[in-house]
């Protein structure tokens, strides 16, 4: 008989338009494919609405039960502060929005009456804020896993700004990575550099699990071509997501100008990904284009020469920089968005930390053969790093002994 399941993740995964979507339908499908027996329970928004969840639900096979988010972000700065106060006094380590959407008695309900008459083997928590639920999974003495996308508490500063009343509203996301820490049998975070964090603060057992959508991304060569004028792109789901904002701000005003001044017509700059936000139009012209949300993103990639995706905040494993490493794409990004992986500056990625060094960087690989050796070299290290077989063998070895214990 195939082991049992239970996966409990946030937002139904549909449409995947991010990392963060890709990595859990990719998680989901998967298990599937390894022969798992597996239930889903999911949260869905007012646009998804729960016929189109029955409906993904059965052209998959796979069994996946929904509760509509209650959360209203119409409220009032009055209502909220009273929906805060009435969280404060029914838990205050609830306090977070994030947290409180899981603190739900219907989802509650929905969970135990799961367990019961199914009597899963283990259950997956897809993000640390669904730690309100653990004590249900732990009454019946079921393993706990849970799959950290990022370590919530620091992302929420490096998106939102280090200041006073993000510092408050960091307590509570910090608490429930604390809470999910305490209360997994196993931890499996994005990063090595999260892992260290994790271990840090306490956690006995965590191991690195990268994004379970790159190995979908992985090639076995590249066709580098020489060429007067290079495609240079960056891409983002979209451009409401402060990081990413951020980013192509900085590749608009000071990377694009410069590049302009000596190397003029070398390059045509591509921008990918939705919700380009308005002020941004004006620095759009002849070699800076606006490709929006690409619908053949394979098609368009192929045409594409270097990746140029500076990380200037935000926490977790950013899919921009790795799926072009994975595709082979000569990459420069910052030292940061690198996480603790083993990608090396000058082997098999540029590495720049400043508007001046990603000019540099550009220069640089207007030579093909640097641009054939980090293409080569971030190959062979993606395919290390990155093999479904890879993937396959981090979860498969550390599930199964919770799976198998008795």
């Amino acid at each position: 008989m195939a082991a049992k399941i239970l996966i409990v993740t946030i937002k139904f995964p549909f449409p995947t338009i991010g990392a963060c979507e890709s990595d859990r339908i990719n998680g989901i499908l998967r298990f599937k494919n390894l022969g798992f027996d597996i239930k889903v329970i999911t949260r869905n928004t007012s646009y998804q609405p729960i016929e189109k969840v029955q409906e993904i639900s059965k052209n998959l096979g796979i069994e996946m039960t929904s509760v509509s988010y209650k959360f209203n972000n119409k409220a009032s700065k009055i209502q909220k502060l009273k929906e805060y106060i009435l969280r404060f006094f029914k838990n205050p380590l609830i306090l977070d929005g994030a947290a409180s959407e899981f603190d739900d008695s219907e989802l509650k309900n929905l969970l135990e009456t799961k367990i019961k008459n199914w009597q899963p083997d283990l259950v997956w928590f897809d993000c640390t804020y669904t730690w309100p639920l653990y004590k249900i999974v732990k009454s019946y003495n079921i393993p706990v896993i849970t799959r950290s996308s990022n370590f919530e508490a620091i992302h929420f500063l490096e998106e939102h700004g280090y200041n006073f009343v993000n510092y408050i509203r960091f307590i509570p996301k910090f608490i429930s990575e604390m809470m999910a820490i305490k209360n997994s049998d196993l931890i499996f975070a994005i990063t090595p550099k999260e892992k260290k964090i994790y271990k840090g603060l306490g956690a006995k057992n965590v191991k690195v699990l990268p994004l379970r959508g790159l190995p979908k991304c992985l090639k076995k060569e590249r066709d580098i071509r020489s060429k007067s004028k290079l495609n240079v792109f960056f891409m983002g789901s979209a451009y409401s997501v402060s990081h990413m904002r951020k980013a192509l701000g900085f590749i608009l005003k000071e990377i694009i100008p410069k590049i302009d001044k000596i190397a003029f017509n070398k390059f045509c700059f591509h921008i990918l990904g939705a919700k380009l936000p308005k002020e941004y139009n004006s620095y759009l012209k002849e070699n800076v284009v606006y490709r929006g949300y690409v619908e053949n993103l394979e098609k368009v990639l192929e045409e594409m020469d270097i990746a140029l995706i500076p990380s200037l905040c935000g926490a977790g494993m950013q899919q921009k920089i790795f799926e072009p490493l994975a595709r082979g794409i000569p990459t420069i990004t910052s030292p940061r968005g690198i996480v603790g992986y083993s990608f090396e500056n000058e082997k098999n990625v540029l590495l720049a930390s400043n508007a001046n060094e990603f000019v540099e960087c550009l220069i640089k690989l207007q030579d093909i053969r640097l641009r054939k050796s980090l293409s080569e070299q971030a190959l062979k290290i993606s395919n290390q790093l990155f093999s479904q077989d890879k993937i396959d063998s981090i979860i498969l070895s550390n599930i199964n002994k919770f799976i198998y214990a008795s």
